[in-house]
């Protein structure tokens, strides 16, 4: 990957804070659009856990409540 400076990345992180889509600035830095948010660090969504995973049960509250 090349050298990027802290002014074009800067300058692409506010194209898309403006709404600008990921395929203009990977077109402007010379990369792919799946790496641009990598290359900005940019947040990344999180993937939301399973119910399973965490032992929690959001609704249980709901159904508890229906019992009674």
């Amino acid at each position: 990957m090349k050298y990027i400076d802290a002014d074009t990345i800067r300058e692409a992180t506010e194209f898309l804070r403006n709404g600008g889509d990921e395929e203009r600035a990977a077109a402007y830095l010379g990369c792919k659009p799946e790496d641009v948010p990598t290359l900005l660090d940019l947040p990344k969504q999180k993937p939301v856990r399973d119910d399973k995973e965490t032992g929690v049960d959001l609704w249980a509250f709901d159904r508890l409540k229906e019992v009674l």
